[in-house]
């Protein structure tokens, strides 16, 4: 059966509607013809006092399904809110990761007290990935994998497939373990079909494998994963002992939001909020960036305070600076969004910084020249002074050729010196972009100073 997405799209439209004007019932009527994602979506952008009567009226499941979607500040929002019983047997329907995840975003109390309902087992496990740091492979893995001993028989292992549990039956490969835990190789399901089923799998496995750490960060595990086309990466401890895995599914998850999370750090805010931070919050996180640019931006103050005279005599000259030191931040923000990203998915490596220049330089020759003759005309027009239009659009030119070859690079530079490219670089670009764009601007003028005054 043919599905006609204009009925999918009319179906969420009046989902929205509904919301919109409170009518819960009215909403709730059409659930079955709207995918939890997109419910999950827009009840994140709902009217707050329509979340909490919307879920109450969903099967468990369901709402499990819903609020697996949900922002994690959403979703520890509304499980805070509700009665603790409904909330633990929502999480237990969830993947574990993910209710790790949320249980991280809620306060001490209540996530203690939905600990306290789950089985001993099921506790301990969420318990074991939370105890890792936050952003390492070991809390972003799963516990859900096939394993068996070096000694068993490929019948044998195809047997403990079949036998898995409806999660663990889905993974691409079985692991194979020494008797003291450690990881030993990986059999692929296709190979295990193919072989003898007497065989001994050590015999059928491969023993080169690739494996993370549980503390390694888990960024760089799923950059690993999409570089080598792995459907799954296995998670090991200090001592080999294998703990968990990585799957596709949950690296694309966290290559998705790496770079939302580093375009948002580009413009200084910070990662860790989001829409449902209380203000007080935001405003921590937002005012000391804000702070540490009002220093950073003195550095132009001063190059603009050491050409005064030069502004006093042709004070027209002031009118183009914003022009000037504005385009060399848009074009330096375009360079390293599109390095932030490269180097997030895993498409540029730190060794890449010349590849990156030589890109930067061919595209601000081309940008420069075009946008510094624009420029030039607009600046006649608006002040007939051929003189300053020349040193306008010189000005400006050079300052998106230099802008380009900054923001392209200075984030592998970052890189390599340890830090973190999306925190540091939007705040050093935009002072240096500034910096260089009025000192070659007002240097060129006072050059030419005695050709401005005359024609003006």
């Amino acid at each position: 059966m043919l599905i006609d997405t204009r009925n999918l799209e009319a179906d969420a439209r009046e989902m929205r509607d509904a919301l919109k004007q409170r009518e819960v019932p009215r909403a709730l009527n059409i659930i079955d013809r709207v995918s939890p994602l997109r419910t999950a979506r827009l009840l994140a952008d709902a009217p707050p006092d329509t979340l909490l009567p919307f879920m109450a009226g969903l099967e468990v499941g369901y709402a499990a399904d819903v609020v697996e979607h949900f922002p994690s500040a959403l979703a520890a929002q509304y499980l805070a809110e509700i009665d603790q019983g409904r909330a633990g047997t929502i999480l237990s329907e969830m993947d574990i990761e993910r209710v790790v995840d949320m249980l991280r975003h809620l306060p001490e109390e209540p996530r203690t007290a939905l600990l306290d309902q789950f089985e001993a087992g099921y506790r301990q496990q969420v318990e074991t990935l939370a105890s890792f740091p936050e952003g390492s492979c070991g809390a972003a893995m799963s516990p859900h994998f096939l394993a068996v001993e070096e000694e068993a028989r490929v019948h044998e292992v195809l047997d403990a497939v079949r036998s898995a549990s409806g999660v663990a039956q889905r993974v691409p490969y079985v692991y194979v373990l020494r008797a003291n835990g450690k990881l030993a190789g990986v059999v692929s399901l296709r190979d295990l079909i193919t072989a003898n089923p007497d065989s001994i799998i050590s015999r059928v496995m491969v023993s080169d494998v690739v494996t993370v750490r549980t503390r390694d960060d888990a960024e760089d595990a799923a950059r690993r994963i999409r570089s080598r086309h792995l459907k799954m990466l296995p998670v090991v401890d200090d001592s080999d002992v294998l703990r968990g895995v990585l799957t596709i599914e949950h690296a694309v998850e966290i290559l998705a939001a790496g770079v939302a999370e580093s375009f948002v750090a580009v413009n200084a805010a910070s990662p860790d909020e989001s829409f449902f931070t209380p203000p007080r919050q935001a405003v921590k996180k937002r005012l000391p960036w804000m702070a540490a640019n009002i220093f950073l931006n003195l550095g132009a103050v001063m190059v603009i305070a050491g050409f005064e005279d030069t502004i006093a005599t042709v004070a027209i000259l002031a009118a183009f600076l914003p022009m000037i030191t504005d385009m060399g931040g848009n074009v330096g923000i375009q360079a390293l969004s599109v390095s932030i990203r490269s180097m997030a998915l895993g498409e540029a490596r730190i060794g890449d910084i010349w590849k990156a220049v030589n890109k930067e330089v061919t595209i601000g020759l081309v940008n420069g020249a075009a946008l510094g003759a624009l420029f030039c005309v607009v600046a006649y027009l608006f002040e007939a002074n051929m003189v300053l239009a020349l040193v306008a659009g010189f000005a400006l030119g050079c300052n998106v050729l230099l802008a380009g070859v900054v923001g392209g690079t200075i984030p592998f530079i970052i890189r390599r010196l340890g830090g973190d490219p999306a925190m540091m670089t939007g705040p050093v670009l935009t002072t240096i972009t500034d910096i260089t764009g009025v000192t070659i601007y007002l240097g060129l003028a006072t050059v030419f100073l005695t050709g401005l005054m005359a024609a003006a």
